[in-house]
């Protein structure tokens, strides 16, 4: 079915996220106020980080959905998670994937060879950019193709997050491309979306992945794209959307992808 919505986000955290900010209530307040129309939280279940676990309150993460829906009837909050997958982690994660009916699953790879490229003095210690592109390119296609229950894949690119620079580019294409044509056409076959990830666009002007990869995933044939401001407070939400979704449209993609009970739902791109 398609319904026409200004905005939908499908990638962002309250405090109910170990590294969240502000209150999800606050956040569906501040989403409201900048278009968002329907909007998915994907609170974050990460094992094994430098910070520890990161896991959700289910019952309270409960809660406060419920509490924000009441007070905000005309729109429509979804309930998900951010699944941070490796191997090791894993059993558990999916476990705790399964604990509560969800909307959404969100997958996501963080760690690479034990380490998030988020401490960025570790991780390239001993890594030049060709061989972490490479390392996170391989991690993320075995997350993609060996996590058994998701619904799109997010933030590609990651790796490059937080060193991203003029004279340290961000992911691209011509990096990794037979590794990364084989994630894409494996979402493209097994009916997962890909996420624009709009969390660098203020600073950098281009998503997680970016318009490169994006190019490549419509000339494959992809048509599923979640967006996501990945914002854990209430000044970052619907960051770079109108821009983001320009650029799809430009691209050719015809639609968003939106999460209920998770089943997609085709958004017109107007």
């Amino acid at each position: 079915k398609e319904k026409s919505m200004p905005f939908c986000d499908f990638h962002i955290h309250s405090r109910l996220s170990l590294d969240g900010e502000s209150l999800l209530i606050d956040q569906v307040r501040a989403s409201c106020e900048q278009g968002v129309r329907w909007m998915c939280f994907t609170e974050h279940i990460d094992l094994n980080t430098e910070e520890g676990d990161f896991l959700v309150d289910f019952p309270e993460y409960i809660r406060q959905i419920e509490a924000a829906r009441a007070a905000f009837p005309d729109m429509k909050i979804g309930i998900g998670l951010e699944l941070g997958d490796t191997t090791e982690d894993r059993p558990n994660v999916i476990r705790y994937a399964d604990a509560i009916p969800l909307d959404f699953k969100l997958l996501s790879r963080h760690k690479v060879g034990g380490i998030d490229p988020y401490y960025g003095d570790k991780f390239f210690a001993y890594r030049t950019r060709a061989q972490a592109a490479h390392d996170y390119v391989d991690a993320v296609y075995r997350t993609a193709t060996q996590f058994p229950d998701y619904d799109a894949l997010a933030h590609i690119g990651y790796v490059f997050k937080f060193v991203q620079s003029d004279g340290f580019p961000p992911l691209r294409y011509e990096d990794e491309p037979d590794k990364l044509d084989a994630i894409l056409r494996f979402l493209i076959e097994h009916g997962k979306a890909l996420e624009m990830n709009t969390s660098r666009w203020n600073r950098f002007g281009d998503g997680m992945p970016g318009r490169d990869l994006f190019a490549r995933y419509r000339e494959l044939g992809g048509e599923m794209v979640t967006l996501g401001s990945d914002s854990h407070v209430i000044d970052t939400v619907a960051q770079g959307f109108g821009p983001a979704c320009e650029q799809l449209r430009a691209l050719g993609f015809r639609y968003l992808t939106a999460f209920e009970q998770r089943k997609p739902v085709m958004l017109p791109l107007k």
